[in-house]
């Protein structure tokens, strides 16, 4: 189905958009724009149920071909041209399946989160990508740690360099700067001839760097005045209303505060990929005589994205890694993945913080709970919820959490802050850019920002949208 936009033109040299994710939903971000016979996606994410409605851990998408049940129930575009050749031949073959045709030109990645990259391991590898050198490292770093089979050493990847126009096919395609709670992260402004689509990607402006952005929707207000401009912005925050959120300055402040209260351990728990907030922890545990103790991963990270942060680099200089008993128990190489057993013989054990438990901030990943057993930490003990899993009380494991919690009778302290925009800040950075049409995405309340705009779009799942 295609839907003609009041107010834009159509034709044989239109702009067509059409959204495979990210629609009355927040994830899944899969836009397919299509200009003069190229064909480019807008990220390719996996929905934070990666299609679980129609799937459980006990029944899962054809391990011989996910392709054809994902795409049987919308969850990806119908293209030849984005799958291994011998796959797209078996699902027409076998199944009578109809794909497309069409080269893709290539995917923007906006930035390193699985619900904007996270379908990768189901695309042909010769699918070129595009993307930040940030973007980069973490893809390699799942690689690494085996969480995805992205085969990044097989795939045609451009990096981006901020602010440099890139031509793909017939299109220009201006990579911005913006902020959200990762390095790296990405908006794009797409020329198609006299239509321009921004891609605002994620983005925050209570974030370390807020300039970026209101210079990234100044640019946005710029480019209306030579050519239609259609914006994409995502709406995670919208229907909340809420505009509680700390800064990093305050989450600083009141980690430091409750690090002053712990007589023992310190326990801390973020998201892998926040790098900001870890340099808030290892400040924290500078400041206050403690030495911050990561897992392998943690550290893996945060060495990948030190050659892009200065301060970063210095900070880990200064942390320990901690080593999780793996398969036998034994600590044995075979135990541990390659990166892990770099660490076998310098790594701090769980003997090591029970006996000086005082002196560490110890980064513990939620899976890894179990260690509390021979920890044996003393009341008191602090836990700092600081955005790492399980991510609110909706999540089941936040409740095994809570009871690990109470059981150890330790201090629980939840201090995070959004890696979105409010909806106040969304609607005053749209009004800011004023685009020619608005489509809100990546929202469960795309609506609460309408009005705003005249013409603005309320999406359908897998409609094109002609400009």
């Amino acid at each position: 189905m295609v839907v003609l936009v009041p107010g834009l033109r159509g034709g044989s040299m239109s702009v067509k958009l059409t959204f495979y994710g990210a629609v009355n939903e927040i994830g899944g971000s899969k836009t397919l724009l299509q200009y003069n016979g190229t064909n480019l996606f807008l990220d390719f994410g996996k929905d934070f149920f990666g299609g679980m409605e129609h799937f459980s851990d006990r029944l899962r998408p054809a391990a011989y071909l996910q392709i054809r049940d994902y795409l049987r129930f919308g969850n990806l575009p119908p293209m030849a041209g984005l799958y291994p050749p011998t796959q797209s031949q078996f699902l027409q073959q076998e199944f009578g399946a109809t794909l497309d045709t069409g080269k893709v030109g290539g995917i923007l990645l906006s930035h390193g989160h699985i619900d904007h990259f996270g379908f990768l391991p189901l695309v042909d590898v010769n699918v070129p990508l595009y993307m930040s050198a940030e973007t980069l490292e973490v893809l390699r770093f799942f690689d690494e740690t085996g969480q995805f089979d992205l085969r990044m050493d097989q795939r045609p990847v451009t990096v981006f360099e901020y602010d440099k126009v890139v031509h793909i096919g017939n299109c220009e395609v201006l990579p911005v700067r913006s902020d959200h709670d990762i390095l790296g992260n990405l908006g794009f402004i797409v020329r198609c001839g006299a239509t321009s689509i921004i891609y605002t990607g994620d983005y925050r402006l209570h974030g370390k760097h807020p300039e970026r952005v209101r210079t990234f929707f100044e640019l946005m207000r710029q480019e209306k005045q030579h050519a239609k401009t259609v914006l994409l912005t995502e709406g995670t925050r919208l229907g909340f209303g809420s505009i509680d959120q700390l800064m990093e300055s305050e989450i600083q402040e009141l980690a430091t505060r409750a690090v002053g209260t712990a007589p023992g351990l310190v326990l801390t728990n973020y998201y892998i990929l926040d790098t900001e907030r870890l340099k808030v922890f290892l400040r924290v545990a500078e400041k206050t005589g403690r030495t911050m103790v990561l897992q392998p991963q943690h550290m893996l990270m945060a060495r990948k994205f030190a050659r892009f942060d200065s301060e970063l680099e210095r900070l880990i200089k200064n942390a320990e890694v901690y080593l999780a008993r793996r398969g036998s128990g034994k600590y044995l190489a075979p135990d541990y993945r390659l990166f892990e057993q770099e660490y076998l013989v310098t790594a701090l054990r769980a003997v090591d913080i029970a006996a000086e438990p005082a002196k560490y901030m110890l980064q513990l990943d939620f899976p890894d709970l179990g260690e509390l057993v021979e920890i044996n930490p003393a009341p008191h003990t602090v836990f700092i919820q600081s955005g790492g899993e399980p991510l609110g009380q909706y999540d089941p494991n936040y409740t095994v959490l809570m009871k690990w919690v109470k059981d150890f009778r330790m201090d629980f302290y939840r201090i995070a802050t959004p890696g979105h925009a409010s909806e106040l800040d969304i609607r005053d950075l749209v009004m800011r850019a004023d685009p020619s049409v608005l489509v809100p995405m990546h929202s469960k309340a795309p609506e609460a920002l309408n009005g705003y705009i005249k013409d603005t779009i309320t999406l359908r799942k897998g409609v094109t949208y002609e400009f």
